[in-house]
C-alpha cells in the first residue's frame, strides 16, 4: 500500500449509489470516492464524542427538529464552501 494503491470492494448498491453520485459531482469515480474518504478522515469527532459524553452523565439530550436544523444549516454551509 506504500504506493496509495487500494483496493475496496462495495455491495452493487453502494456501487450505484457512489457512481450517481460522483457523477453528479461531475467527477471520476475513484476521485470522487478518495475526496470523501479524505473529508470523512478529516472530520474532528471530537465535539461528537463531547457531546454523547454529557449526554451519558445528565440525560439531556436535544430535540431531534433542533438537531436536524443544525444539520442542514451545517451541510448548506458545507455545500456552499465547495462551490
Amino acid at each position: 500500500m506504500a504506493d496509495g494503491a487500494l483496493k475496496v470492494e462495495l455491495t452493487p448498491g453502494l456501487a450505484r449509489r457512489l457512481e450517481a453520485a460522483a457523477e453528479t459531482a461531475g467527477k471520476p469515480v475513484d476521485a470522487y470516492a478518495a475526496e470523501l474518504i479524505e473529508t470523512a478522515l478529516d472530520d474532528d469527532w471530537a465535539e461528537d464524542d463531547a457531546r454523547f459524553a454529557e449526554f451519558q452523565r445528565t440525560g439531556v439530550s436535544v430535540p431531534a427538529d433542533e438537531a436536524m436544523a443544525r444539520l442542514q444549516q451545517s451541510l448548506t454551509t458545507r455545500f456552499a464552501a465547495r462551490k
